[in-house]
């Protein structure tokens, strides 16, 4: 399976003007989103959501989550169910996984290529597979899954097959001997591995509760520590 991103790293420069959030997998649940982050008194204006991916499927409206990736205000990098659609391009194999997993949204629009087209280049363009984030002088690290274990190779784009599969699909929390800490990071946050809360291992905070309490983990980076 070989597989590069577009974009292997973005860095995101510190948000002067508000608050910087981070949430976990989406997995279409669009609605729900939006309720917590009423909740939370988002400000649309000023403040930035971020997301560890995955987008798509098992919820019922994953076209509405892809259309976060046009807003401002929203910023992810990839999961392993957006390589998976980007893979569908190439086998039709890897489309036939995401139908089988709630995937109506691409059962109902493979024949229309123009759409599909511009999912890919959504996702190509939006979703890198790693992002730092200046948080008031701390860096801040995002992947979907897991990572390497020194943070510069990630922003360095010098990236293996087999780290690029780490980063979008291993599981550390199965064994903590595995959840080493990040070098050159102050902190990194993964969705990908289900937890019944946040669950921090070193400087790295997995994050992906919906699965669990049917609820979004939605962090201000502000209070990583």
């Amino acid at each position: 399976m070989h597989f590069k991103p577009r974009k292997q790293h973005v860095y995101n420069n510190a948000n002067l003007a508000g608050r910087d959030f981070i949430v976990g997998d989406l997995h279409g649940e669009v609605e729900q989103l939006y309720k917590q982050l009423t909740e939370l008194a988002f400000d649309y204006k000023r403040d930035r959501l971020f997301c560890t991916g995955d987008l798509l499927s098992r919820g019922v409206d994953t076209i509405a989550c892809l259309n976060l990736l046009t807003e401002k205000w929203f910023y992810s990098v990839m999961g392993n169910h957006e390589q998976l659609f980007l893979l569908g391009f190439t086998s039709p194999h890897y489309w036939d996984v995401l139908k089988g997993n709630s995937g109506q949204w691409l059962s109902e629009n493979q024949h229309n290529f123009d759409l599909l087209l511009r999912w890919k280049t959504l996702i190509e363009i939006c979703m890198p597979l790693t992002r730092t984030i200046d948080v008031y002088n701390k860096k801040v690290g995002v992947s979907h899954a897991s990572a390497t274990n020194n943070w510069s190779k990630l922003q360095s784009g010098i990236l293996s097959e087999d780290d690029i599969w780490q980063t979008l699909w291993s599981r550390p929390l199965k064994n903590n001997k595995e959840c080493l800490a990040i070098e050159s990071i102050d902190y990194v946050v993964h969705g990908h591995s289900p937890v019944p809360d946040i669950t921090k291992v070193n400087n790295r905070y997995w994050i992906d509760t919906f699965s669990s309490t049917y609820a979004f983990t939605i962090l201000n980076l502000t209070t990583l520590k």
